[in-house]
């Protein structure tokens, strides 16, 4: 199999959308021809985002008659790196990847397989990948987080739950709240970076005991989301939530009238997961591929959450039917 040569992110560098990389039925025709095999690794699977990144992925491969190989590294930058390196070996066609840390992961990108790579989150510091697919991250923060702190007036104090991830894509959500909340009136209290729900709980409820006057948190994942609004309900202080992601524990909040939750930022997972694939047979089929792919994120809120589910979640039944 002559693979799709890496030259062309220098042909096309430009940004395109999921819709720019999608397969004719002729492609698609010509691909299942292939007896294609891909990785699919991600760096955890503890979320709705992952998982439905995957079942995006998933999907299109059945659909294009490509066995796919799914693994996670469960934020184990080493066990990420062996796991990759082992799809090389294998000489799979291509690779769709989630990294957990991006200078971890560059020995298994800068590969002489000629395996050609996407990549979510952000550049590799090290070798090319085909593509990079990202959600609109900045601009997904800065609008739930702006909703939150109009929402309470953009005055008092507020407080950041994030994610220590080393990926672009995370240090632009960072970014864009913070740039929402230093546009405002509020006073920033701290950022905690956590890695589970159990560490979001906790941070919220030291900033909270620190801050017997806090207003607003903001959490930039799922999982700090979760804790985060834990912590706010068993406070019984009136703070205010917005966040980046959102999942199914959101949207059962803000079916239930949770009076804490303001906003949430949706990463459009399953397109992502299509959109991946797509590139990568694009590539294989001569054809050459933006070097971004960007995928819009939505705004989350009590007023349109049930539209944003069949949004988010195609084909999935909602908490609520």
């Amino acid at each position: 199999l002559a693979l799709g040569s890496r030259v062309a992110l220098a042909q096309d560098s430009a940004l395109a959308y999921a819709a720019d990389v999608a397969l004719t039925d002729v492609e698609i025709e010509t691909i299942r021809s292939m007896n294609l095999r891909f990785g699919f690794n991600t760096n955890h699977r503890t979320d709705d985002f992952i998982n439905l990144l995957i079942e995006g992925g998933e999907q299109t491969a059945s659909d294009y008659g490509i066995e796919l190989l799914v693994g996670e590294a469960n934020f184990d930058a080493a066990k990420q790196l062996a796991d990759v390196e082992t799809l090389i070996q294998q000489e799979v066609d291509a690779i769709f990847l989630v990294a957990v840390d991006f200078n971890a992961i560059s020995p298994a990108i800068v590969n002489d397989a000629g395996i050609t790579e996407v990549i979510v989150g952000g550049p590799p510091p090290d070798g090319d990948v085909l593509t990079v697919m990202n959600s609109t991250s900045y601009d997904g923060c800065y609008e739930s987080c702006k909703y939150l702190i109009d929402s309470v007036g953009g005055s008092g104090k507020i407080g950041v739950v994030s994610i220590p991830l080393a990926l672009s894509t995370i240090r632009d959500r960072e970014t864009g709240t913070l740039d929402a909340i230093s546009e405002s009136g509020m006073e920033l209290v701290g950022l905690q970076p956590v890695w589970t729900q159990d560490d979001a709980l906790a941070a919220a409820e030291n900033m909270i005991q620190a801050n017997p006057d806090l207003t607003a948190i903001f959490a930039t994942w799922s999982l700090a989301i979760n804790g985060t609004l834990a912590a706010i309900d068993a406070s019984g202080n009136d703070i205010k939530l917005g966040g980046y992601d959102a999942e199914r524990a959101g949207f059962e909040a803000f079916d239930a009238g949770d009076p804490f939750l303001i906003s949430l930022s949706g990463q459009q997972a399953v397109v992502q997961g299509k959109a991946g694939l797509d590139a990568l047979c694009k590539s294989i089929l001569g054809e050459s591929v933006a070097s971004e792919i960007v995928v819009p994120t939505l705004l989350v809120t009590a007023d349109n959450y049930q539209a944003r589910w069949d949004d988010l979640y195609p084909g999935v039944e909602a908490p609520w039917a």
